[in-house]
Protein backbone atom coordinates (compact mmCIF):
# COMPACT_ATOMS: atom_id res chain seq x y z
CA UNK A 1 0.00 0.00 0.00
CA UNK A 2 1.53 3.30 -1.05
CA UNK A 3 -1.09 5.86 -0.09
CA UNK A 4 -4.09 6.45 2.14
CA UNK A 5 -6.54 9.21 1.36
CA UNK A 6 -7.98 10.94 4.44
CA UNK A 7 -7.50 8.07 6.94
CA UNK A 8 -9.65 9.86 9.55
CA UNK A 9 -9.31 9.65 13.33
CA UNK A 10 -9.56 5.85 13.35
CA UNK A 11 -7.96 3.91 10.50
CA UNK A 12 -8.33 0.17 9.89
CA UNK A 13 -5.85 -0.91 7.22
CA UNK A 14 -7.50 -3.71 5.19
CA UNK A 15 -6.01 -7.19 5.00
CA UNK A 16 -6.47 -7.32 1.25
CA UNK A 17 -6.98 -5.03 -1.74
CA UNK A 18 -8.16 -6.26 -5.12
CA UNK A 19 -8.01 -9.82 -3.90
CA UNK A 20 -4.33 -9.55 -2.90
CA UNK A 21 -3.05 -9.49 0.71
CA UNK A 22 -1.68 -6.23 2.09
CA UNK A 23 1.83 -7.17 3.24
CA UNK A 24 3.70 -3.86 3.14
CA UNK A 25 3.17 -0.15 3.77
CA UNK A 26 5.42 2.16 1.78
CA UNK A 27 7.38 4.99 3.41
CA UNK A 28 5.37 7.84 4.98
CA UNK A 29 1.91 6.46 4.21
CA UNK A 30 0.44 8.07 7.35
CA UNK A 31 2.91 10.96 7.51
CA UNK A 32 1.37 14.27 8.60
CA UNK A 33 -2.16 12.87 9.02
CA UNK A 34 -4.49 13.56 11.94
CA UNK A 35 -5.03 9.86 12.65
CA UNK A 36 -5.47 8.98 16.34
CA UNK A 37 -5.89 5.19 16.31
CA UNK A 38 -4.51 2.70 13.79
CA UNK A 39 -5.30 -1.00 13.28
CA UNK A 40 -2.69 -2.76 11.16
CA UNK A 41 -3.71 -6.04 9.47
CA UNK A 42 -2.48 -9.51 10.45
CA UNK A 43 -1.10 -9.92 6.92
CA UNK A 44 1.35 -7.03 7.26
CA UNK A 45 5.05 -7.96 7.33
CA UNK A 46 6.74 -4.59 6.73
CA UNK A 47 6.13 -0.90 7.30
CA UNK A 48 8.33 1.75 5.74
CA UNK A 49 10.49 4.55 7.06
CA UNK A 50 8.94 7.56 8.81
CA UNK A 51 5.59 5.80 8.55
CA UNK A 52 3.84 8.03 11.10
CA UNK A 53 6.10 11.06 10.76
CA UNK A 54 4.47 14.14 12.29
CA UNK A 55 1.27 12.35 13.38
CA UNK A 56 0.90 14.50 16.48
CA UNK A 57 -2.54 13.15 17.39
CA UNK A 58 -1.61 9.47 17.16
CA UNK A 59 -2.38 7.75 20.46
CA UNK A 60 -2.92 4.05 19.83
CA UNK A 61 -1.67 1.32 17.46
CA UNK A 62 -2.73 -2.33 17.06
CA UNK A 63 -0.47 -4.78 15.20
CA UNK A 64 0.31 -8.48 14.77
CA UNK A 65 3.31 -10.74 15.24
CA UNK A 66 3.66 -11.27 11.48
CA UNK A 67 5.11 -7.75 11.24
CA UNK A 68 8.85 -8.36 10.80
CA UNK A 69 10.39 -5.16 9.52
CA UNK A 70 9.85 -1.62 10.85
CA UNK A 71 11.51 1.28 9.04
CA UNK A 72 13.60 3.84 10.88
CA UNK A 73 12.05 6.98 12.34
CA UNK A 74 8.62 5.36 12.33
CA UNK A 75 7.31 7.59 15.16
CA UNK A 76 9.34 10.75 14.56
CA UNK A 77 7.28 13.73 15.65
CA UNK A 78 4.73 11.60 17.53
CA UNK A 79 4.43 12.77 21.14
CA UNK A 80 1.10 11.35 22.26
CA UNK A 81 1.33 7.58 21.74
CA UNK A 82 0.02 6.04 24.96
CA UNK A 83 -1.04 2.52 23.98
CA UNK A 84 0.26 -0.37 21.86
CA UNK A 85 -1.67 -3.60 21.36
CA UNK A 86 0.23 -6.56 19.95
CA UNK A 87 -1.26 -9.90 18.86
CA UNK A 88 1.43 -12.59 18.98
CA UNK A 89 1.51 -16.14 17.70
CA UNK A 90 2.44 -19.13 19.83
CA UNK A 91 6.13 -18.31 19.29
CA UNK A 92 5.51 -14.98 21.12
CA UNK A 93 7.63 -13.10 18.58
CA UNK A 94 6.74 -9.62 17.36
CA UNK A 95 8.08 -6.20 16.33
CA UNK A 96 7.31 -4.79 19.78
CA UNK A 97 10.96 -3.94 20.42
CA UNK A 98 11.12 -1.88 17.22
CA UNK A 99 8.05 0.07 18.31
CA UNK A 100 8.91 0.84 21.94
CA UNK A 101 12.50 1.84 21.16
CA UNK A 102 11.08 4.56 18.90
CA UNK A 103 8.84 5.92 21.69
CA UNK A 104 10.41 7.91 24.53
CA UNK A 105 7.13 8.62 26.29
CA UNK A 106 5.40 6.38 28.81
CA UNK A 107 3.43 3.74 26.93
CA UNK A 108 1.21 0.83 27.98
CA UNK A 109 1.48 -2.41 25.99
CA UNK A 110 -1.44 -4.85 25.80
CA UNK A 111 -0.35 -8.37 24.82
CA UNK A 112 -2.63 -10.98 23.25
CA UNK A 113 -1.05 -14.39 22.58
CA UNK A 114 -2.73 -16.91 20.29
CA UNK A 115 -3.62 -20.01 22.30
CA UNK A 116 -1.71 -18.57 25.24
CA UNK A 117 -2.64 -18.70 28.89
CA UNK A 118 -4.71 -15.87 30.23
CA UNK A 119 -3.74 -14.01 33.35
CA UNK A 120 -5.83 -16.25 35.60
CA UNK A 121 -3.72 -19.27 34.69
CA UNK A 122 -0.27 -20.15 35.93
CA UNK A 123 2.74 -21.91 34.45
CA UNK A 124 3.41 -24.51 37.12
CA UNK A 125 3.90 -27.21 34.48
CA UNK A 126 6.94 -25.39 33.08
CA UNK A 127 8.37 -23.60 36.11
CA UNK A 128 7.20 -24.00 39.69
CA UNK A 129 8.94 -20.76 40.68
CA UNK A 130 6.49 -18.71 38.65
CA UNK A 131 3.18 -17.70 40.16
CA UNK A 132 -0.34 -16.79 39.18
CA UNK A 133 -2.79 -14.38 40.74
CA UNK A 134 -6.55 -14.38 40.57
CA UNK A 135 -7.89 -11.08 39.29
CA UNK A 136 -11.08 -9.27 38.51
CA UNK A 137 -11.90 -8.84 34.82
CA UNK A 138 -10.50 -9.82 31.44
CA UNK A 139 -9.87 -7.52 28.53
CA UNK A 140 -10.96 -9.01 25.24
CA UNK A 141 -10.41 -8.02 21.63
CA UNK A 142 -11.95 -9.95 18.74
CA UNK A 143 -12.62 -12.84 21.08
CA UNK A 144 -9.03 -13.01 22.33
CA UNK A 145 -8.11 -12.65 25.98
CA UNK A 146 -5.44 -10.21 27.08
CA UNK A 147 -2.51 -12.35 28.25
CA UNK A 148 -0.24 -9.67 29.64
CA UNK A 149 0.05 -5.92 30.13
CA UNK A 150 3.24 -3.97 30.76
CA UNK A 151 4.16 -0.31 31.06
CA UNK A 152 7.31 1.16 29.55
CA UNK A 153 8.32 4.29 31.50
CA UNK A 154 9.31 7.60 29.97
CA UNK A 155 12.90 8.72 29.46
CA UNK A 156 14.67 11.62 27.77
CA UNK A 157 18.20 12.48 26.69
CA UNK A 158 19.73 15.76 27.86
CA UNK A 159 22.89 17.06 26.18
CA UNK A 160 25.05 19.23 28.47
CA UNK A 161 27.99 21.15 27.00
CA UNK A 162 31.17 21.79 28.94
CA UNK A 163 31.84 25.19 27.33
CA UNK A 164 35.57 25.66 28.04
CA UNK A 165 36.43 22.17 26.79
CA UNK A 166 33.68 22.14 24.14
CA UNK A 167 32.73 18.64 25.20
CA UNK A 168 29.09 17.58 25.09
CA UNK A 169 27.95 15.04 27.65
CA UNK A 170 24.71 13.13 27.12
CA UNK A 171 22.65 12.35 30.23
CA UNK A 172 19.70 9.94 30.19
CA UNK A 173 16.91 10.78 32.62
CA UNK A 174 14.30 8.24 33.65
CA UNK A 175 14.29 4.46 33.81
CA UNK A 176 12.55 4.03 30.47
CA UNK A 177 15.64 3.40 28.36
CA UNK A 178 16.68 0.47 30.55
CA UNK A 179 13.21 -1.07 30.23
CA UNK A 180 13.51 -1.02 26.45
CA UNK A 181 16.36 -3.55 26.57
CA UNK A 182 14.13 -6.31 27.96
CA UNK A 183 14.13 -8.28 24.73
CA UNK A 184 15.92 -11.29 23.35
CA UNK A 185 15.71 -11.08 19.59
CA UNK A 186 12.02 -10.63 18.76
CA UNK A 187 10.82 -11.97 22.11
CA UNK A 188 9.92 -9.91 25.16
CA UNK A 189 11.55 -11.15 28.39
CA UNK A 190 9.28 -10.68 31.40
CA UNK A 191 12.03 -11.68 33.83
CA UNK A 192 14.35 -8.95 32.54
CA UNK A 193 11.52 -6.45 32.70
CA UNK A 194 10.83 -7.21 36.37
CA UNK A 195 14.49 -6.77 37.28
CA UNK A 196 14.30 -3.14 36.08
CA UNK A 197 11.89 -2.18 38.87
CA UNK A 198 14.77 -1.23 41.15
CA UNK A 199 15.60 1.61 38.74
CA UNK A 200 11.96 2.67 38.40
CA UNK A 201 11.68 3.02 42.19
CA UNK A 202 14.82 5.14 42.31
CA UNK A 203 14.09 7.44 39.37
CA UNK A 204 10.31 7.87 39.30
CA UNK A 205 7.63 8.94 41.75
CA UNK A 206 5.94 6.43 44.05
CA UNK A 207 2.70 6.76 42.11
CA UNK A 208 4.32 6.10 38.73
CA UNK A 209 6.25 3.10 40.07
CA UNK A 210 3.10 1.75 41.70
CA UNK A 211 1.33 1.62 38.33
CA UNK A 212 4.01 -0.75 37.04
CA UNK A 213 3.78 -2.87 40.20
CA UNK A 214 -0.02 -3.10 40.11
CA UNK A 215 -0.11 -3.89 36.39
CA UNK A 216 2.38 -6.76 36.76
CA UNK A 217 0.48 -8.18 39.72
CA UNK A 218 -2.79 -7.99 37.83
CA UNK A 219 -1.30 -9.57 34.69
CA UNK A 220 1.38 -11.93 36.08
CA UNK A 221 2.52 -13.77 32.96
CA UNK A 222 6.12 -14.86 33.50
CA UNK A 223 6.16 -13.31 36.98
CA UNK A 224 8.61 -15.02 39.31
CA UNK A 225 7.84 -15.36 43.02
CA UNK A 226 10.80 -13.14 43.95
CA UNK A 227 9.56 -10.35 41.65
CA UNK A 228 6.01 -10.69 42.99
CA UNK A 229 7.29 -10.22 46.54
CA UNK A 230 9.29 -7.15 45.50
CA UNK A 231 6.26 -5.53 43.88
CA UNK A 232 4.05 -6.32 46.87
CA UNK A 233 6.65 -5.07 49.34
CA UNK A 234 6.79 -1.74 47.50
CA UNK A 235 3.00 -1.41 47.49
CA UNK A 236 2.63 -2.26 51.16
CA UNK A 237 5.35 0.22 52.16
CA UNK A 238 3.67 3.02 50.18
CA UNK A 239 0.05 1.90 50.33
CA UNK A 240 -1.43 5.10 51.74
CA UNK A 241 0.30 7.33 49.17
CA UNK A 242 -0.61 4.94 46.35
CA UNK A 243 -4.28 4.82 47.31
CA UNK A 244 -4.48 8.58 47.82
CA UNK A 245 -2.90 9.23 44.44
CA UNK A 246 -5.08 6.70 42.61
CA UNK A 247 -8.54 8.01 43.52
CA UNK A 248 -9.12 9.01 39.89
CA UNK A 249 -8.86 5.32 38.98
CA UNK A 250 -11.56 3.53 41.03
CA UNK A 251 -10.99 0.14 39.39
CA UNK A 252 -7.36 0.09 40.51
CA UNK A 253 -8.42 1.15 44.00
CA UNK A 254 -10.93 -1.69 44.16
CA UNK A 255 -8.33 -4.22 43.04
CA UNK A 256 -5.76 -3.04 45.61
CA UNK A 257 -8.39 -3.05 48.34
CA UNK A 258 -9.47 -6.58 47.48
CA UNK A 259 -5.91 -7.85 47.56
CA UNK A 260 -4.25 -5.92 50.38
CA UNK A 261 -6.86 -4.29 52.61
CA UNK A 262 -8.29 -7.44 54.15
CA UNK A 263 -8.33 -7.37 57.99
CA UNK A 264 -5.32 -9.72 58.04
CA UNK A 265 -3.17 -7.73 55.58
CA UNK A 266 -4.28 -4.11 55.98
CA UNK A 267 -1.20 -2.15 57.18
CA UNK A 268 -2.94 1.23 57.43
CA UNK A 269 -3.46 2.91 60.79
CA UNK A 270 -6.86 4.13 61.95
CA UNK A 271 -5.82 7.73 61.21
CA UNK A 272 -4.79 6.89 57.64
CA UNK A 273 -8.00 4.98 57.02
CA UNK A 274 -9.98 7.97 58.27
CA UNK A 275 -7.92 10.27 56.06
CA UNK A 276 -8.62 8.16 53.00
CA UNK A 277 -12.33 8.07 53.75
CA UNK A 278 -12.38 11.85 54.08
CA UNK A 279 -10.63 12.33 50.72
CA UNK A 280 -12.94 9.83 49.02
CA UNK A 281 -15.99 11.67 50.35
CA UNK A 282 -14.63 14.99 49.03
CA UNK A 283 -14.41 13.49 45.55
CA UNK A 284 -18.00 12.22 45.74
CA UNK A 285 -17.22 8.56 45.11
CA UNK A 286 -20.06 6.78 46.93
CA UNK A 287 -19.12 3.23 45.88
CA UNK A 288 -15.54 3.60 47.10
CA UNK A 289 -16.73 5.39 50.20
CA UNK A 290 -18.99 2.50 51.18
CA UNK A 291 -16.20 0.01 50.49
CA UNK A 292 -13.63 1.83 52.63
CA UNK A 293 -16.04 2.44 55.48
CA UNK A 294 -16.69 -1.31 55.55
CA UNK A 295 -12.93 -2.01 55.46
CA UNK A 296 -12.49 0.39 58.35
CA UNK A 297 -15.27 -1.28 60.33
CA UNK A 298 -13.79 -4.76 59.84
CA UNK A 299 -10.30 -3.61 60.80
CA UNK A 300 -11.03 -1.24 63.68
CA UNK A 301 -14.68 -1.79 64.56
CA UNK A 302 -15.47 1.85 63.81
CA UNK A 303 -19.08 2.85 63.72
CA UNK A 304 -20.26 3.86 60.27
CA UNK A 305 -20.53 7.57 59.53
CA UNK A 306 -23.01 9.26 57.27
CA UNK A 307 -22.02 11.53 54.39
CA UNK A 308 -24.32 13.72 52.35
CA UNK A 309 -23.85 14.01 48.58
CA UNK A 310 -25.21 16.79 46.45
CA UNK A 311 -27.03 15.24 43.50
Amino acid sequence: MTKLLAPGAVCVVPESLGGLPVTELADKVFSGSTVEKVYLPRTLTRIGRYEFYGCEKLQEIHFYGALREVGGGVFTGCRNIRSLTVHMGVDEESALRDFVTEINERVTVHVFIQGGQNRMQDERDTDSARISLASSTFEEENGETETARVIFPEYYDEAVENTPARITVSNIHGAGQKYRYCFEGRKFRFDRYDKMFVYEKAEESVLMASKIAVTRLQYPKGLWESAKKEYEKFLMENLYEVLLGSLEDPETIKWIAGQYLTPEKNPLTADKMSGLITEISKKHLPELLGMFMEIQRKKFGVKKKKFDFDL
